[in-house]
């Protein structure tokens, strides 16, 4: 009688263990979309950092828990995103680094990798680090659609803002030049 009440007892255990995991995910997805939506209303106000804060924390916490669960990389992805939006570039770093870490074959990794190079670039002003990123960003994805904009952001790299309106102004004076000259050219033909 007591090894039937032993297995049913381990059972029975075993069952709550089961039933605990299952509820912890989808306890966590629940919160997730709670803290999505009180986010989203937010945003319509004003950015609420300690709302953006815990969805962040729910994101990493998840992808964590449940590494294998097909949602875990699409939420590294978003608290990435989220930390970019509020410029915490630190935490971006970190979340960017993480997902490329775990999901190195991921549809989403050659944006992950351009994100981190964009992250050094303009929110925490490492050009050495953002040029390593967009460098090995077009040797694995070279004819990715961000392809041209790793390219600008490398001649970019270290140039002043007043440096780079000088360089758009001068392009545009010798577009300019050249489409009168070009004009002047078919006027005399004619």
């Amino acid at each position: 009688m007591k090894l039937a009440q032993l297995i049913t007892g381990i059972t029975f255990s075993g069952l709550l263990i089961i039933a605990a995991c299952s509820g912890g995910r989808d306890e966590k997805l629940t919160k997730i979309k709670d803290l999505e939506t009180r986010l989203l209303q937010d945003s319509l106000k004003a950015k609420d950092e300690v709302a953006a804060y815990n969805l962040q924390v729910a994101y990493t916490d998840f992808a964590e828990r449940f590494p294998q669960d097909s949602l875990a990389p699409e939420y590294l992805f978003k608290a990435a995103n989220l930390s970019m939006s509020l410029n915490w570039g630190k935490s971006a770093i970190d979340i960017l680094e993480k997902f490329l870490s775990i999901y190195p074959d991921h549809k989403r990794a050659s944006e992950a990798l351009f994100y981190k190079g964009f992250v050094y670039d303009n929110q925490l002003n490492d050009d050495a680090k953002a040029g390593e990123c967009y460098r090995e960003f077009l040797k694995k994805y070279p004819t990715h659609e961000f392809a041209s904009s790793a390219d600008a952001s490398i001649k970019n790299l270290g140039k002043t803002d007043e440096e780079l309106i000088r360089e758009f102004e001068k392009m545009n004076s010798d577009t300019s030049t050249s489409a009168s000259a070009g004009a002047s050219a078919d006027v005399t033909a004619k």
